[in-house]
């Protein structure tokens, strides 16, 4: 968007005008309004309202934007707010922002700009923006024509179900935005509205299509966390479809997740918290069940819930600030009975869950030799009784691993680091299969095996991690944050690029729209070559490399590159505000993203790439007799984390490639179908 839309003539005195606010204080509004007090055609003198404190400024008038004075006063002195921000008689930057700005303010939170809905999460319940009278209003953009814009997430499911049931064909609804701009909050009501609207259209939906908004406070059990910029933060993605018959009936669901952010469950930072249900079981469980589970009443009992500041983090209102981690563990075990868990699963699972606790809470020493030994054999007890595996076995299995020789095999002690490392590794191996297990049975209750989909369509909901730019930023915010420049990608395609061939093929004299191609910033991550996703599985491979050789060989492949660069002389952290000794080229590298530049710390990388479970462990949980982990782990599987197993390809063991490939599948998805689009802002 140009940054001026002055005319030729410029401005003239007392006309109202925006200028770019030069502070680099966040407190304060990226634009300043003001009032011509004098012009020449070059310069002109502003004088600043509110923000500049009266203040006087020259400014070029090339860089001012005229503000929307002519549609500006109502009854009462209040300014008038488009509910279409194309509707515009000034359209730049500066007047988009101030117009969702005054929407926001009057709990207006959802504005059109064009077919987009932009949603500012209000931080607080407004009362009747989702009743059912809402839901009634809705309607499609291009139904609004004849009357006044009535933007709302609702109008964007109004949408797509009328056009899959037009055209039968697929729809998906593209929910963005950084962590905590309420994307989940937003697909929620997505899914509400639309088992609302195909019950009113007279058709019989199957009664599973409610399932669907029942399972929520599972997947948020499960799947989310407490980090420092979102109470209920998402750590996974999630395609949901929704299948529906030709005459409109919702026959059921589907589900596909991306991504567990595995790492957590075993380490957090300061103010984050390890995923929901931990919390929920130590709040949730009766005297009797905590007695049955060994499980202790205070979180800060365990390693795995303490962040790095060695306490675990105040959760006064659970994960939605409601009644709690108790109230909201009935919430998730009501969800477990409903869609048919049966009663011994779930006990299993909360004794295979406390029994992770206690994993975590074994701790290590040396033997004379220097090599790993357990300190602590009361939580190798409590871990193996309730996991259900033999002693010997895990001992053997987190204290060493079976090296095969051609005549045999021979047990290798392990070191302590590599023994912290193994317990980690299981830990983070059966929470990644508990949570495909929960997927697995939610799934399953969502649809009837007897339905047939052959001639159906689906609305899919694309419910998936914001851009992430922390202190500290590792593999996983990577891997976030490609997943966030493929789908602004696909964003700017489908509205800018498609639009505009369409435009010219059709002799449409059209000044075209310039947007910035991200597609050098996509193939330096994952395109061919010394991308950084092969050059990191080219080391993943090498038995001797190292963090620092690969942080090293990355920069220098791409030393020419204008997204790839070492981070800048005294850096010390994702934002280079952080505590701690300043980067090098040997321990971090910056990326030019869309939403802008972040600094990736690359300590740990390799064991995050590889990061599998040895066979011994792996074997050791393939005897248990656990309902749940019996059937979880396979006898000969290598690499649970990641899925991988004996005789897979090359590359199947890696993490980064198996998430590029699910992502590869998720836009071939997407592009396959008529996106609609919903960005969130906080």
């Amino acid at each position: 968007m140009a940054s001026s839309l002055l005319s030729s003539e410029g401005v003239a005195e007392g006309q109202r005008v925006w200028i770019k606010n030069k502070s680099s204080d966040p407190r304060e509004p990226p634009f300043l309004a003001g009032t011509v007090v004098e012009a020449d055609g070059t310069t002109a003198k502003i004088a600043l309202d509110n923000w500049g404190s009266g203040e006087t400024v020259a400014v070029s008038e090339s860089e001012l934007d005229v503000a929307n004075a002519v549609s500006a006063e109502l009854s009462g002195g209040e300014e008038r707010a488009e509910p279409d921000n194309c509707d515009l008689l000034q359209l730049s930057e500066a007047t988009l922002l101030h117009n969702t700005l005054l929407r926001y303010r009057r709990d207006e939170i959802y504005t059109f700009t064009g077919p987009i809905v932009t949603s500012l999460n209000p931080c607080k319940p407004i009362d009747g923006l989702y009743s059912t009278e809402r839901m009634k209003a809705a309607k499609p953009r291009e139904e609004d024509e004849l009357g006044a814009p009535n933007p709302h997430i609702y109008s964007v499911g109004a949408n797509a179900y009328k056009t899959l049931c037009e055209t039968g064909r697929n729809q998906s609804i593209v929910v963005t935005g950084i962590s905590g701009a309420g994307k989940t909050e937003a697909n929620k009501y997505l899914l509400k509205y639309l088992v609302w609207r195909a019950s009113k259209e007279g058709t019989e939906s199957s009664p599973m299509a409610q399932t669907v908004l029942d399972s929520t406070p599972v997947f948020e059990a499960f799947g989310n966390a407490t980090t420092v910029m979102n109470p209920n933060s998402s750590r996974f993605g999630k395609f949901t479809q929704i299948h529906v018959s030709k005459k409109g009936a919702i026959l059921g669901a589907s589900i596909q997740t991306y991504l567990l952010e595995a790492t957590r469950v075993v380490v957090h930072a300061e103010r984050n918290c390890n995923y929901h249900i931990f919390y929920q079981i130590v709040a949730g469980l009766s005297s009797s069940e905590k007695a049955s589970c060994q499980l202790e009443s205070d979180a800060n009992k365990y390693a795995y819930l303490r962040n790095a500041t060695g306490k675990a983090t105040a959760r006064p209102g659970g994960r939605v600030g409601g009644g709690g981690d108790a109230a909201e563990f009935k919430d998730s075990l009501s969800v477990l009975q409903k869609i048919g868990v049966s009663e011994k699963l779930i006990a299993s699972l909360w004794e295979t869950l406390s029994g992770l606790l206690a994993l975590g809470n074994i701790t290590y020493g040396e033997t004379v030799n220097g090599d790993a030994c357990i300190q602590n054999t009361k939580a190798l007890g409590t871990a193996c009784k309730l996991l259900q595996c033999h002693d010997a076995l895990l001992q053997q299995g987190l204290t060493s691993r079976t090296l095969k020789l051609k005549g045999g095999e021979m047990q290798v002690p392990l070191k302590q680091e590599e023994a912290e490392s193994a317990r980690d590794a299981l830990a983070k191996a059966v929470y990644g299969k508990l949570f495909s297990w929960i997927v697995t049975q939610i799934n399953t209750a969502l649809i009837d095996k007897d339905t047939k989909l052959d001639d159906t369509g689906f609305l899919g909901i694309l419910d998936i991690y914001g851009f992430e730019n922390f202190e500290r930023n590792s593999l996983e915010q990577l891997l976030i944050n490609f997943t966030n420049e493929q789908l602004h990608q696909h964003f700017a395609i489908a509205l800018f690029k498609t639009e505009q061939e369409i435009y010219k093929s059709e002799g449409i004299v059209w000044p075209g729209v310039e947007w910035e191609d991200n597609t050098a910033c996509l193939e330096a991550i994952s395109g061919k070559g010394g991308s950084i996703f092969n050059l990191l599985t080219e080391h993943s491979r090498l038995p001797k490399s190292s963090d620092a050789s690969m942080t090293e060989g990355l920069l220098n492949e791409h030393r020419k590159s204008k997204h790839i660069s070492p981070p800048k002389m005294g850096s010390k952290g994702g934002r280079g505000t952080g505590a701690g000794t300043k980067l090098t080229g040997k321990e971090a590298f910056v990326i030019a993203h869309f939403a802008g530049s972040v600094m990736y710390q690359t300590a740990g990388w390799l064991k995050k790439n590889t990061d599998s479970l040895h066979e011994d462990l792996s074997l050791c949980m393939s005897s248990s007799s656990a309902p749940i982990l019996k059937d979880l782990f396979s006898v000969g599987s290598i690499n649970a984390f990641t899925g991988g197993s004996k005789g897979g390809g090359k590359r199947a063991g890696f993490v980064a490639d198996k998430y590029q490939k699910q992502l590869d599948d998720l836009m071939r998805t997407l592009r396959a179908t008529s996106s609609h689009f919903v960005r969130c802002i906080k």
